[in-house]
């Protein structure tokens, strides 16, 4: 069966390196095979997919060979890919060996792979660049971006770095690096440096209409990608209201376009044991999302694809509707004084479900998905408006203790999933779930990423809690 989101055989998906052209979109990925219990990116390589059009993948097989267990590279982890103007390919990317160190301390280096075509890549073994030991740390030197600067007339490279004899929690920077032909590099003062983060993984810069973008993604004081914004590439850089792309799940996010559409690359961590109270893993299953950028104010919103739009295509008739706890009146408003639901059928899995509904009054209201009857179990998405808050729950949120009282309930939700909820009375929902993976678009702003291990099949719908809404449309599709 044909899936939405790419995950290859027996092995994870880690940091995505996207690139586009002649209408292909190449995803290069970090391939981690898992080979020991909660052991994650060791003996990784980058492996290749690439999508014309987001529906249908094409696995190519490795793309980056890894080097031997005494060399830089037995890892090869995040980078970027270039082509210069002979036509030649470039990528570049983190080495890492843990028995290669300085001052007690593994380094990462970066490494070079080249090619006469994007999908055929062969490391030099010529090229080894390290940090400099004055200005940046040797230890935190990944992730390198490259891309032209036409205001300076040469290449930049930007990478997760670390100024040298900074604190541990807040000495990550963006560094920064110039060369003129992709092999002699010089090293820059930072090309952003917040003070902020512990460090700022994959980081990427690139410019739709008046504006310039940064990303990079941190697991310090938030475990997410953020972007930053700006009329110039060398700033100042402003944070938006909202400044993510997605909840924790799914991380390390990088883009690539066509010219005129932007879409958004990463991958939606695992958790431990395939079960929903296990701990978030590192790597995952491929997901993308497009980009929509609000002209005016240059803010980015997440929108679903035009193939996760339309990737499930049957209609699926309605069940009759369970009311739980509430009163539904015929124009279709939902009433309770407490905790009420009104809930329909849906499948097991692999379906997508588009709703859309307006707050009359409530103290909060969401979507109830894989239910029962009595809501004893099942997976909510929680919308708080006096919080300003949307974040994915479930329930119960833990195995029971020996005690009644032991069920986690001074976790009040799932604290790692929690955004802003967009603004408005109205609400159009799109739901996607595809095996243990489910994505929640809301307004077309914002995207929710999870895993549900536990539950399937049983009643979605939308719940209040001491007030009303109304529904005003609700449709599930699978393609069964």
């Amino acid at each position: 069966m044909k899936k939405l989101f790419y995950q290859p055989e027996n092995a994870w998906v880690g940091d995505l390196i996207p690139y586009y052209e002649n209408g292909t979109y190449y995803g290069f990925y970090l391939h981690d095979p898992r080979l020991k219990e909660k052991e994650y990116a060791e003996e990784t390589t980058w492996h290749l997919v690439t999508t014309r059009d987001f529906e249908s993948m094409e696995y190519k097989g490795e793309a980056i060979a890894r080097g031997g267990d005494l060399e830089p590279n037995k890892n090869a982890y995040t980078g970027s890919v270039i082509k210069d103007r002979d036509g030649i390919y470039h990528a570049f990317y983190t080495a890492f060996n843990a028995d290669i160190k300085i001052n007690g301390k593994s380094v990462q280096t970066v490494m070079e792979a080249v090619g006469e075509d994007p999908e055929h890549l062969e490391t030099r073994k010529d090229f080894l660049f390290a940090a400099d030991g004055v200005i940046y740390e040797e230890f935190d030197w990944r992730d390198p971006y490259v891309f032209w600067n036409e205001e300076e007339n040469c290449y930049y490279m930007l990478l997760a770095a670390r100024m040298k004899g900074a604190g541990d929690l807040r000495g990550g920077c963006i560094g920064l690096s110039k060369s003129t032909d992709l092999m002699n590099w010089t090293y820059a003062e930072p090309f952003y440096s917040p003070k902020m983060y512990i460090t700022m993984e994959c980081p990427e810069v690139f410019q739709m209409g008046e504006y310039w973008y940064l990303v990079f993604s941190t697991f310090s004081d938030q475990f997410t990608t953020h972007y930053r914004y700006s009329k110039s590439l060398s700033g100042p850089w402003l944070i938006p209201e909202d400044d993510v792309f997605d909840t924790r799940a799914n991380y390390a996010i990088k883009t690539a376009s066509d010219g005129n559409e932007r879409y958004a690359f990463g991958w939606i961590a695992s958790k431990f044991g395939a079960d929903d109270f296990g701990p978030w893993e590192w790597g995952g299953t491929m997901a993308i999302h497009q980009l929509v950028q609000e002209a005016k104010t240059g803010r980015l919103c997440t929108v679903p694809t035009a193939a996760m739009k339309n990737f499930y295509r049957t209609q699926v008739s309605l069940s009759a509707t369970d009311c739980y706890n509430c009163c539904m009146s015929p124009e279709g408003d939902i009433s309770s004084e407490t905790l009420g639901a009104i809930l329909y059928d849906i499948p097991e899995d692999c379906f997508s479900v588009e709703l859309e509904f307006e707050v009359l009054k409530a103290h909060e209201f969401g979507i109830a998905l894989h239910t029962d009857k009595g809501l004893e179990k099942g997976y909510f998405l929680r919308m708080n408006r006096s919080r300003n808050q949307v974040a994915w729950d479930m329930w119960p949120r833990s195995e029971k203790g020996f005690y009644q009282w032991q069920i986690k309930g001074d976790v009040p939700y799932q604290i790692e999933t929690a955004r802003k909820l967009p603004q408005g009375e109205r609400f159009r929902v799109f739901l996607v779930r595809e095996d243990d993976i489910c994505v929640v678009y809301i307004n077309d702003e914002a995207a929710m990423s999870t895993r549900m291990y536990r539950y399937k099949g049983g009643k979605a719908g939308i719940y209040v809690i001491q007030g009303s809404v109304k529904l005003l449309s609700y449709s599930v599709k699978t393609n069964s």
